[in-house]
């Protein structure tokens, strides 16, 4: 495992601190250490399984996002699978594939597919700010979270056609 702190150095090359390392070595911590604190910021039930999100990451990004009331995300795309935990508001979802919408709300979870192909708009329709958390689990160091979409347009049997067009 590659650790690096904050001023760029790996924390397994340095000795251990005296103050946890009877903690990493399964002791009790030492009477003096600081209590952590850990907080969580979103809770979601998930109506599927998640058996492959991970495959194939190269970075995982985590996302706090704040959606007023009337905002959109735009069309859009992932490069890589996420992973959306909705904290507050109402999350209108629609599909680029055959323009149906889906709703989650407070306290639902749910994955977004990679690739063009599973394009999409998010829209806060509600009053109050949409308030999600995003697990991005991309490909590569340099991924983008999302990539711009043209809004999908009919294709030869009233399909939406989600091509990108010039």
């Amino acid at each position: 495992m590659d650790v690096v702190d904050g001023q760029g150095t790996q924390a397994m090359n340095r000795p251990p601190d005296p103050k946890t390392a009877s903690a990493l070595s399964g002791g009790p911590p030492p009477q003096d250490a600081p209590q952590s604190r850990y907080v969580p910021l979103a809770r979601g039930q998930v109506k599927h399984a998640l058996p492959t999100l991970g495959e194939n990451t190269a970075t995982v990004v985590v996302q706090h996002i704040v959606m007023p009331p009337g905002g959109t995300t735009g069309w859009h795309y992932h490069p890589g699978p996420l992973l959306v935990v909705v904290s507050q508001g109402t999350l209108t979802h629609t599909l680029a594939s055959d323009l149906s919408t889906e709703t989650a709300t407070a306290g639902q979870a749910f994955v977004e597919a990679a690739g063009l192909e599973h394009g999409h708009v998010g829209d806060n329709l509600g009053t109050e700010d949409l308030i999600m958390y995003a697990v991005y689990f991309l490909p590569a160091p340099d991924s983008p979270l999302a990539i711009d979409m043209d809004l999908p347009r009919p294709g030869p049997a009233g399909e939406p056609d989600t091509a990108p067009h010039p």
